[in-house]
């Protein structure tokens, strides 16, 4: 993530965060090297779904808000405002917000109190709009806290600190866990846009030189395209990748590509593959992002404009479909310290980490430590079932899921973690997940996030007007919400496979194809509604355009077999069932249990 003020905002209230500084300070002044002193504070983070996750308390109410180096202030998405009764101010005459892939809406505020550990500061300012980020994250920690002073991120730990140099720290190396090891350190890149409170660093792709932000908030590391094109890499060397998303409502054409080397600090690697976006930002040319993080041990001198890093031996970009084997500098390797047997909060952290980097076992191996150490911990035992469903271990993750619950029944992420494990076996567990939906219904305020997904998971258990409702709230709430685009193709599916409220189902999948043209699935979702009017010509048009942007899409050519049927065509009927046949066996089933007659004389592929 990284929202970005067109106009500085200056009227941040920044002295009343300054003021409150005092309080912060959880330890003792530590010394460095000399006079130089460091007064830190923990802020401990665990890792949910490549997302680095701090507790903290907005006037006195607990929130899950996502640890963003890339944002440049903190943010809530107007559901968690709204759960929080917080006054909405319009933004200052000339300022914009702009996230990875456009602009978007927003509207500011300013809570009483916002405490972590035993600190606390008043008057902190927060914008409010973007998308939700899922998983029980309700906001964003930008950089008006993470840049107080200098900050430390040991993710591979599960830790952040905020570090606060006192006395003659400006020639002293920052990375005081290194010992004898080399340590990766770069400058502050020079550009006359950058805030001075963000990392923005020089790196050279391929030997050329580019500048990135260092950015938490983004899950892996991307390019961005004109970075991608000054790095001379030609287009045809780029594979599709779908699309990518930022906080508001816009989405952006992705590709992956294969760069010989990436080079930051003096670190060098060769052979990787990186994600590139097609999206253009005058700040920086790429995102270093949460995978670099996680491989790193990494510290922000905002003191002395400088990154310090030390590598953890581990992969450094994130795992890619077809990547050549990545090759790293070694002389860099320092593996991360040691977390005494007895530290089940320690365990607890690095096994989320694990798990964010893929490495299941490893995490599966933490957690159950942390268990066995304390059992009542909740949390762990919601972070061992993340891990178990993973390995595919249904049964398992059930019963750690349901302790969590059982430990905490107000666990939102726990209950619907349980609802869709039920819901995946709906005639054996049906039942058990109606009932934790009802009482995440109950719980959850009408705007929550989570609303969406429950009305997915109504729908996949066919309770058609619960999941309607559950889609209507959501909806209400997130107007300009990445997932519009998406809930309304839900709805509209929902309704076209039950044939009901056809019109609005119209309507549903006509907005969400305005919203997201590119989206060839939506355009077969429509096809699919031209066919229960009995609209023939209207269906195949729209499958048409659904297989010219996606001709994977095996329901496309059944719902054109089915129209194409209807019209008495019986070649191209054949030619397009076959095809839909080969890109999913079982297809004639799966449409079936979708509520679709099919033709009598239709035969059944064998097998």
């Amino acid at each position: 993530m990284k929202p970005f003020l067109s106009f500085l905002l200056r009227p941040l209230r920044t002295g009343a965060l300054l003021l409150a500084l005092p309080a912060l300070w959880s330890t003792a002044p530590t010394a460095w090297a000399g006079s130089c002193q460091m007064e830190p504070m923990t802020l401990p983070v665990r890792l949910v779904q490549h997302r680095p996750v701090a507790t903290v308390t907005i006037n006195g109410q607990s929130l899950d808000m996502l640890v963003d180096s890339g944002a440049s202030v903190s943010m809530m998405p107007t559901s968690t405002a709204e759960q929080l009764k917080l006054t909405l101010q319009m933004m200052p005459f000339g300022t914009y917000m702009y996230g990875h892939t456009g602009a978007f809406e927003a509207s500011r505020t300013w809570v009483k109190t916002l405490g972590f550990g035993s600190a606390e500061l008043k008057n902190v300012l927060f914008i409010v709009g973007g998308n939700e980020l899922g998983n029980g994250i309700q906001g964003i920690l930008g950089r008006n806290i993470l840049a107080l002073g200098d900050t430390e991120y040991d993710l591979a730990h599960g830790i952040v600190r905020l570090v606060f140099p006192k006395g003659d720290c400006d020639a002293v190396s920052m990375a005081y866990w290194a010992g004898d090891a080399p340590v990766i350190m770069t400058r502050f890149a020079s550009t006359s846009h950058r805030r001075s409170d963000a990392a923005v660093v020089q790196v050279q792709v391929n030997g050329k030189p580019l500048t990135a932000l260092m950015d938490t908030g983004a899950p892996t590391t991307k390019l961005s395209l004109p970075a991608a094109r000054k790095a001379g890499v030609p287009e045809n060397a780029m594979t599709p990748f779908g699309r990518a998303g930022g906080l508001g409502e816009d989405k952006v054409r992705s590709w992956l590509t294969d760069v010989d080397s990436f080079q930051i600090g003096g670190e060098t690697l060769t052979h990787q593959r990186l994600a590139v976006d097609d999206v253009e930002n005058n700040h920086y040319d790429l995102l270093l992002g949460l995978d670099y993080f996680l491989a790193h041990h990494v510290y922000v001198s905002r003191l002395q404009g400088k990154v310090y890093a030390t590598w953890n031996g581990t992969e450094v970009f994130a795992r890619r479909p077809g990547a050549v084997r990545n090759e790293f500098d070694t002389r860099f390797a320092l593996a991360p310290g040691a977390i005494a047997p007895d530290d089940a909060e320690g365990l607890a952290r690095r096994g989320m980490a694990s798990q964010t980097k893929g490495k299941l076992q490893e995490a599966l191996d933490d957690l159950n430590q942390a268990v066995a150490l304390k059992p009542d911990e909740a949390p762990y035992r919601l972070a061992r079932a993340r891990v178990q469903r993973g390995l595919g271990h249904r049964t398992e993750a059930l019963a750690d899921v349901s302790e969590a619950l059982r430990l905490d029944p107000a666990l939102h992420t726990a209950r619907l973690l349980r609802a869709e494990l039920a819901a995946a076996k709906p005639q054996q567990d049906g039942e058990a997940a109606l009932a934790d939906l009802r009482e995440l219904d109950a719980q959850l305020p009408p705007s929550a996030g989570e609303r969406a997904d429950m009305g997915d998971l109504y729908a996949q258990l066919d309770r058609r007007d619960d999941a309607l409702r559950q889609y209507q709230l959501w909806l209400r709430s997130h107007v300009n919400d990445g997932r519009q685009a998406q809930v309304l193709n839900q709805r509209c599916w929902l309704r076209a496979r039950t044939g009901t409220e056809l019109g609005d189902a119209l309507q549903d999948c006509q907005l969400a194809i305005k919203k997201d043209g590119d989206a060839a699935l939506y355009r077969a979702t429509l096809g699919w509604v031209y066919l229960r009017q009995g609209d023939t010509h209207k269906a195949i048009g729209a499958f048409d355009q659904a297989i010219d942007k996606d001709a994977r899409l095996s329901w496309a050519y059944f719902g054109r077999a089915l129209s194409e049927w209807q019209q008495q065509d019986s070649a191209s009927a054949d030619r397009d069932l076959a095809t839909a046949r080969q890109l999913r066996p079982g297809i004639d089933e799966a449409v079936q249990r979708a509520g679709f007659e099919l033709p009598q004389t239709w035969k059944r592929p064998a097998g």
